[in-house]
């Protein structure tokens, strides 16, 4: 598909690794800039300002996590995506903590970075679009039920995206964050809760899971045709409410590693369940039905 036009600008003081993400996003077509340490990356900004910044970590004079921290203050309407490394965990929660939207490890760039940044691409069109509604819509409550169709997600999270902006909920990368969490969520209930797929360290691209999910459902004939994932969105006066749930028996998110160890980072299961309680200000997951229930509260 297509890259919807946004420009990225890419932040890291290694050239190979520079030139790798560079590689990777041109392919894709987007428009694409670089910075060789977070010092360069906010002078960038101040003269030409990207859609998304995809930032490393560790660089010298100011790194990943003083440069998101630093944009959240100054371009609060940037988003961000870390790249991470082995080692990182604890300044990967931080930056988590302090506004990016995704991290993607150095080991999954090939997978993770093209469908990250081209999903990033379309939240922010969506959200830009819906800024001119803003405060309009007066409906609080809604549901989507989805087939197991990869396909789907992203445009159900753009439409979440959507909603939000017209409601006038939440400032805009904190939007962004969690469309991108809930994203996550419902590819995981559908590939592993509705498909039976076992949990696994490594992550899927979109392109990959769609091939999977084709393949359980021939496998599996009219049976998987019926599963669902239901998404239940409750805006009240002072949080916001999300739901989800999948009808299969497959494994939950529940089983992932405890989100900030090393494991969660390491291991794909953990992505997840991380960004959601970064995001996130409380999160249950019912030991008997596994439905999750998600509270972010409003300022």
């Amino acid at each position: 598909m297509k890259a919807p036009m946004c420009r990225v600008l890419v932040v890291d003081d290694s050239a190979t690794q520079m030139t790798l993400m560079t590689s990777i996003l041109r392919g894709r077509e987007f428009d694409v800039d670089t910075a060789s340490d977070g010092a360069e990356a906010i002078g960038r900004v101040a003269k030409r300002a990207p859609d998304l910044i995809v930032t490393d970590m560790q660089m010298p004079e100011v790194n990943g996590v003083e440069l998101i921290r630093k944009l959240r203050s100054e371009a609060p309407m940037i988003p961000s995506i870390l790249v991470t490394a082995f080692g990182t965990e604890g300044l990967a929660a931080e930056a988590l903590g302090v506004g990016a939207c995704n991290y993607i490890s150095k080991d999954h760039l090939g997978v993770l970075l093209p469908d990250t940044v081209h999903r990033m691409c379309q939240l922010l069109q969506a959200n830009r679009e819906s800024l001119y509604l803003k405060a309009a819509l007066s409906r609080r409550t809604f549901e989507f039920v989805l087939d197991s169709s990869i396909e789907r997600l992203t445009p159900c999270v753009c439409m979440l995206t959507r909603m939000l902006a017209a409601m006038n909920v939440l400032h805009t990368v904190d939007r962004l964050r969690i469309a991108e969490a809930i994203h996550y969520t419902l590819l995981h209930c559908i590939v592993h809760g509705n498909c039976g797929e076992p949990l696994c360290e490594k992550p899927y691209s979109i392109a990959d899971a769609m091939e999977l999910v084709s393949a359980r459902r021939r496998e599996a004939g009219e049976a998987s045709g019926d599963r669902c994932v239901t998404l239940r969105v409750s805006v009240k006066s002072s949080e916001v409410e999300f739901l989800i749930g999948f009808d299969g028996d497959g494994p939950s998110i529940r089983q992932s590693p405890m989100p900030g160890t090393p494991q969660s980072f390491a291991d794909e299961r953990g992505r997840g369940m991380l960004l959601l309680t970064s995001v996130m200000d409380e999160l249950f997951i019912d030991p008997v039905t596994l439905d999750l229930r998600l509270t972010k509260y409003l300022d």
